[in-house]
């Protein structure tokens, strides 16, 4: 049996949906020639600049909140396609569009069944206005990237430090689940065992394997 303490959970496609809510988002941004297949590949493009720029700040040691990143992924996008539209009013979008994403259909049973067993935080690379606020409503502490100016995996892994810190446990009592290589590459370097939630059932690209893997928070009961 597992002698687990802490459970640590990523926010975005682990307990929320975010599909859905980017399709919404390029919806009021493109207006009347909005389409699913032209917001998809639209969403395609700002996320590849997103992951370009992230490791850029990552390789040079330094941090930018979220919300500044995706205006500058924002702009390049628009100048790909020609648009006129105003980037910081795309982020603002955005930021209302991640506030509201929505539950997985177990999501609000599994955070019944840790908070009730478990001390439980979420550790998430985003700024705090961008997160849904339902987490203030349960026993649930916040580990964000604005607050601690760092990222998960960066080059002093410090927010996963200061999960360890602050519950004075040992590294491999805390579980932590995502849907990222940075929060199982980030966890399993400061000794926190690692679940990959692979909802998609996606390859895993990584050489260093997660501890776990499930494709929904349900199949984490077995495990705990």
């Amino acid at each position: 049996m597992n002698n687990f303490k802490v459970i640590s959970l990523d926010m975005f496609q682990t307990l929320v949906n975010l599909d859905n809510r980017t399709l919404k988002m390029w919806e009021e941004i493109l207006g009347d020639p909005y389409n699913i297949v032209t917001a998809q590949k639209h969403q395609s493009m700002l996320l590849a600049h997103y992951f370009d720029i992230a490791s850029r700040i990552r390789t040079e040691q330094t941090f930018v909140l979220t919300k500044e990143i995706y205006r500058e992924c924002f702009e390049r996008v628009f100048a790909e396609l020609n648009m006129t539209y105003d980037s910081s009013a795309a982020v603002s979008i955005l930021v209302h569009e991640h506030t509201q994403a929505e539950f997985y259909k177990e999501t609000l049973d599994f955070i019944e069944y840790i908070t009730a067993k478990y001390e439980v935080c979420i550790v998430s690379d985003t700024d705090e206005d961008m997160l849904p606020p339902f987490y203030g409503e349960y026993r649930i502490r916040l580990f964000a990237s604005e607050s601690y100016k760092s990222y998960k995996n960066d080059h002093n892994n410090l927010m996963f430090q200061e999960i360890i810190k602050m519950y004075g446990v040992e590294p491999g009592q805390i579980l932590h689940i995502g849907d990222t290589p940075s929060d199982i590459l980030g966890a399993q370097r400061a000794g926190i065992q690692a679940c990959w939630i692979n909802r998609k059932q996606q390859p895993w690209n990584q050489e260093q394997a997660p501890d776990y893997t499930v494709h929904t928070l349900d199949e984490l009961t077995d495990i705990l």
